[in-house]
C-alpha cells in the first residue's frame, strides 16, 4: 500500500513539474507559429475527441507537428516556423481529411483553420462504398478501438468471435472470453451496461452488427469499477443519412447454425426512426473423456468416461425507437426492445466406475439440460449542450424486466440399458432492474475540465428451484410442498458519484479520478435464517498520464482500483446436479474482488502500421477461485471461495505493419508471471507460480480491389490455477471475402480449426481426489455469410455537399446488440 502511495505522488509531482515548463521559448516566439481547429463529425457536428492531426511541410512531406483533438475536437498545434504547409485529420472509422495551401509568414503566424468535418468511412451508405480504415486496430489515450470489419474470419460469428483477433484477449476452445488472464470483466452495449452475464451478452451479439469495440484495461473514475481485467465497450452499427437505408446479413455453417439480422433507418427533418433484429440458431459440440478418482476412504474410487455432446444457443432480438432533435443544444431518444434465448446442451456418456476393493460397474447416461429467457427493456436519454463549447450534461433512465428458466436432467442406465436413477432440476426466476444517469461535463479551457456525475444501480431477482429423484420414468411438477423446494431472493443497490480532472499540456497530460460506491446487497433462502448482507462504502481513485514524444512516439501510465461483484449463480445456495458424478453450489457468503491495476505503455507509428508495447502488473485481493472436493464416494463437488490474492506481471507486444501494398500483418504476443497466495480449505495454496504466454499472427491479403483473404493462427500456453493446471492449445482460421455490385453486396467463406488442432484439458488433485478432463471440439467448421446493403435514400445536398440539418446527430441504432 506505501508503495502504491510513493508511486502515485511520484508521477503526480513529475507531471507538475513537466506542465509548469514554459511552452515556448520567448527567444524564438517571434519566428514560431501556431494553428488551430476543430474536427467534428459531418451530419452531427459532433466533436471527435482524440482525432489525430499530423502537418506537413509542402516543400518535401516531412512532418513538422501534429496533435490530438481534446473533448471538444479542438486542436493547437505551436512551434511551427515560418513555411507552406498542409494538414491531415484522421480518426478511426472516418475518411481522413486533408487541407493545402496554409501558409505561416509574417503577419500571419497564427492560423485558425475552422471547422474540420469528418465523413463516417464504415457506414457510408449514401455513396454505395464501405471504404474501412486503413488499420484493424488502433490504440487511443484509454483504449484500443477493433474495426470488425477488417477480420473475415469472424464474419458469421458473435463479438466473442471478433474479440479472437483483438490484443488483451483471449478466447480458447470453448469460447470462453478472457482479458490478460482474467475471466472477470464487464461489457458495455454502447457505453450501457447489459443485464446478462458478460461471456452470454458476447456471444448474442452477431459480428455483422458491430461497429468497432473498445479494449479498456484501465478506464477512469468515469465508468463503473465492475470487472477485474477492464472493460469490453460493443458500439453497434448507426445510420446518418436522410431518407431510408439499412443492411441485411445471414450466414449458416457446417455445424447447422443458422443466422440473420437487419437494420432499417428512416431519418426526416427532427426526427430519426429506427428498427433492427435478429434470429440465430448456433450449434457446436464435440467429444470428451474424463477421469475422477477419490480418496475419502480406504477404497480408493475410480470413474472413467467417454462421451459426445452437443450445445446450441437459439435467440431473437427486435428494438425500435427514435432520436427527436428538439433544437441545436437539445436531443431526446426514446427506445424500446425485446429479446428471447434458449440454451441447451444434450450428451450420452459411457460409464466406468471400479474400485481398489474389486468393484467393478459399467452405466450410461443422458444428460439434457435447457435455459430459456426473455427481456423487455426501455430506455430514454437526453442531452443538452451549451453555449460553451465542450460543456454538456447527458442523463439517461432504463428498465429492463425479464424472466428466466433453466431445466436439467439425467438418467444413469445400466449395461442393459434398465434405468437405474434419474434426477431433475429447476431453476426459475424473475428479475427487474433499474438505472438512472446523469453526467455533466464543464470545461474551464479548452485544454482543461472537469466531469462529474451520478449513477443509481437497484437490481431485484426473485427465484426457486427444484430437485426430483426417481428409479423410474414418471411425470412429476415442480410444486413448493416438495422438500427440496426452495425461494432465493436477491436485492442489490449500488449508488454511485463520481469526478473527473483533466489537463492537457504540451507534452504531459493528466487525469485524476475519484468514484465512490455505496452498496447495500442482500441475500434470503427459505431454507435457512441466516442473513447474507453487505452494506459498505468504497473508493475507487484512478490516474492517468500521457507524454507526447517526438516522432509522433507517446507513453501511456495508469492506474485504477477496480471492484468484481460474484456472479449470481456464484452465490446460490442450494446444490444443482450436472449429473451422477458432479454437483455444484454456490457460496452467498462470498466477497467481493478488489483489484489494484497499473499500466505504462508506449506507441511508436511505422508507417501505416505502429509497435505498441504494454507492461501491466496486477494484484487480486479476496480472488475468487473454483474449487473442486469430494461431495461423496466418487461424486464431484464444484464451488467457489475467496482463497486470498494473486499477482499477475507480464508485457504485451503488438506489432501492425505493411510489408506490400497487398499485406497487412499483424502479430500480437502476451506474456505475464502468474502466482497466488492464500489458503484453501484451511491450508496454504501450493500452486507453482507459472509463466504463461500466447501469440496471434493475422495476415490479411487485398487480391484486387474486391477481394480479401485472411489467415490467423494463435496458440496459448499451459496454465497453473490453484488446484492444478490447464493444457496449452492452438488453432488456425482462414477466410476470403468477396464484394460484388458495386460492393453492395459480400459473402465470406471461412473456416474455423483448419487443421482441426482446438483440443483442451485440465487436471485437478487435492488430498482427498483426482480429476482430469478433455473436450476436443468438432472441427473444422465452414461457414458462408451474405451482406446486402439497402440504399432507398434522399439525400438533401446543402453546404459542403453534406446532409441537411448539419446540427443534427445520427440516432442510436442498435443491431441486435443494442441494451437488451
Amino acid at each position: 500500500m506505501k508503495k502504491r502511495k510513493y508511486l502515485v505522488f511520484i508521477l503526480l509531482i513529475l507531471s507538475a513539474g513537466l506542465m509548469a515548463q514554459p511552452s515556448e521559448n520567448p527567444a524564438t516566439a517571434a519566428v514560431s507559429g501556431s494553428m488551430k481547429g476543430k474536427i467534428l463529425e459531418a451530419g452531427s457536428n459532433v466533436p471527435l475527441e482524440y482525432a489525430n492531426v499530423a502537418i506537413y511541410s509542402e516543400a518535401d512531406s516531412s512532418l513538422a507537428g501534429g496533435g490530438i483533438a481534446d473533448n471538444t475536437g479542438t486542436f493547437v498545434v505551436s512551434n511551427l516556423k515560418p513555411g507552406a504547409y498542409y494538414i491531415d485529420a484522421k480518426f478511426i472509422g472516418y475518411e481522413h481529411t486533408r487541407k493545402y495551401n496554409i501558409v505561416l509568414g509574417r503577419g500571419q503566424m497564427n492560423v485558425d483553420l475552422g471547422i474540420l468535418l469528418l465523413e463516417p468511412a464504415s457506414e457510408n451508405l449514401a455513396e454505395v462504398k464501405v471504404v474501412a480504415q486503413d488499420r484493424p486496430i488502433v490504440y487511443e489515450i484509454d483504449k484500443k478501438v477493433i474495426d470488425p470489419a477488417q477480420f473475415p474470419t469472424s464474419a458469421n460469428g458473435t463479438a466473442t468471435d471478433v474479440l479472437a483477433n483483438t490484443p488483451s484477449v483471449v478466447v480458447d476452445i470453448e469460447g470462453n472470453v478472457t482479458m490478460r488472464g482474467s475471466s472477470n470483466f464487464t461489457v458495455l452495449i454502447d457505453g450501457r451496461p447489459t443485464p446478462f452475464e458478460a461471456a452470454d451478452a458476447l456471444d448474442q451479439i452477431p459480428a455483422s452488427t458491430i461497429r468497432n469495440i473498445e479494449i479498456i484495461t484501465n478506464p477512469s473514475a468515469k465508468y463503473d469499477p465492475d470487472g477485474n481485467a477492464g472493460i469490453i465497450n460493443i458500439n453497434t452499427k448507426k445510420s446518418k443519412m436522410v431518407g431510408v437505408s439499412g443492411i441485411v446479413n445471414s450466414s449458416a455453417d457446417s455445424n447447422g447454425s443458422l443466422a440473420g439480422d437487419f437494420l432499417v433507418n428512416f431519418k426526416k427533418e427532427k426526427f430519426n426512426y429506427f428498427v433492427s433484429g435478429n434470429l440465430s440458431d448456433r450449434k457446436n459440440g464435440g467429444e470428451f473423456t474424463s477421469l475422477n478418482r477419490t480418496f475419502a476412504t480406504a477404497d480408493t474410487l475410480t470413474t472413467e468416461s467417454e462421451g459426445s455432446g452437443q450445445r446450441g444457443n437459439k435467440g431473437w432480438s427486435l428494438k425500435t425507437g427514435f432520436d427527436y432533435y428538439i433544437n441545436d443544444d437539445n436531443t431526446l431518444t426514446f427506445n424500446i426492445g425485446g429479446n428471447g434465448r434458449n440454451r441447451y446442451n444434450e450428451g450420452l456418456s459411457e460409464f466406468h466406475e471400479y474400485s481398489s476393493s474389486g468393484n467393478d460397474v459399467r452405466s450410461s447416461t443422458e444428460t439434457l439440460g435447457e435455459g430459456k429467457g426473455e427481456e423487455l427493456s426501455m430506455g430514454l436519454d437526453y442531452k443538452r449542450t451549451f453555449e460553451r463549447d465542450g460543456q454538456e450534461f447527458t442523463a439517461y433512465a432504463y428498465f429492463e424486466t425479464g424472466n428466466g428458466e433453466d431445466y436439467s436432467l439425467y438418467n444413469q442406465f445400466d449395461g442393459s440399458d434398465a434405468l437405474i436413477r434419474g434426477q431433475k432440476n429447476w431453476e426459475v426466476g424473475s428479475d427487474r432492474q433499474f438505472r438512472l444517469k446523469a453526467d455533466y461535463i464543464h470545461p474551464f479551457s479548452k485544454k482543461m475540465k472537469l466531469e462529474a456525475g451520478y449513477q443509481a444501480r437497484i437490481d431485484r431477482d426473485l427465484e426457486w428451484n427444484d430437485v426430483h429423484w426417481y428409479n423410474q420414468v414418471e411425470d412429476y411438477e415442480p410444486s413448493p410442498t416438495s422438500d427440496y423446494y426452495s425461494e432465493t431472493f436477491f436485492k442489490r443497490d449500488i449508488h454511485s458519484m463520481y469526478g473527473t480532472f483533466s489537463h492537457s499540456g504540451p507534452v504531459v497530460g493528466i487525469q485524476l479520478g475519484l468514484r465512490a460506491e455505496y452498496t447495500n446487497r442482500s441475500l434470503e433462502w427459505s431454507k435457512s435464517t441466516d442473513q447474507h448482507t453487505i452494506n459498505r462504502l468504497d473508493y475507487f481513485p484512478t490516474l492517468h498520464l500521457s507524454f507526447q514524444l517526438p516522432s509522433e512516439q507517446q507513453m501511456i501510465a495508469s492506474y485504477s482500483r477496480r471492484i468484481d461483484r460474484p456472479r449470481g449463480y456464484y452465490l446460490e445456495p442450494f446444490i444443482t446436479y450436472e449429473d451422477a458424478y458432479n454437483v455444484r453450489i454456490g457460496n452467498p457468503s462470498i466477497e467481493p474482488e478488489y483489484i489494484d491495476s497499473y499500466e505504462l505503455g508506449y506507441q511508436k507509428p511505422l508507417g501505416k502500421g505502429f509497435l505498441s508495447a504494454e507492461i501491466y502488473h496486477r494484484k487480486t485481493n479476496n480472488k475468487i477461485e473454483r474449487i473442486t472436493s469430494v461431495y461423496a464416494d466418487n461424486v464431484m463437488l464444484q464451488s467457489v471461495d475467496n482463497v486470498g490474492a494473486d499477482y499477475s506481471t507480464g508485457l504485451e507486444l503488438m506489432l501492425n505493419t505493411n510489408p506490400t501494398k497487398w499485406w497487412m500483418l499483424n502479430l500480437m504476443g502476451n506474456a505475464y508471471h502468474y502466482a497466488i497466495e492464500g489458503e484453501l480449505n484451511g491450508r496454504p495454496i501450493m500452486m507453482e507460480p507459472s509463466f504463461n504466454w500466447h501469440a496471434r499472427l493475422s495476415n490479411i491479403f487485398s487480391v484486387g480491389k474486391t477481394t480479401k483473404l485472411q489467415f490467423d493462427g494463435m496458440y496459448h500456453s499451459a496454465s497453473n490455477t490453484a488446484q492444478g493446471s490447464r493444457e496449452g492449445f492452438m488453432f488456425t482460421n482462414l477466410a476470403v471475402k468477396q464484394e460484388f455490385f458495386s460492393n453492395k453486396l459480400s459473402a465470406t467463406l471461412s473456416v474455423r480449426d483448419v487443421f482441426n488442432t482446438a483440443k483442451f484439458g485440465f487436471e485437478s488433485s487435492g488430498p482427498e481426489f483426482y480429476a482430469k478432463r478433455n473436450f476436443d471440439m468438432r472441427s473444422p467448421v465452414v461457414a458462408l455469410t451474405l451482406s446486402y446493403k439497402i440504399n432507398n435514400y434522399r439525400q438533401k445536398m446543402g453546404p459542403g455537399n453534406g446532409a441537411e440539418n448539419g446540427g443534427e446527430g445520427g440516432g442510436m441504432m442498435d443491431m441486435g446488440g443494442g441494451e437488451f
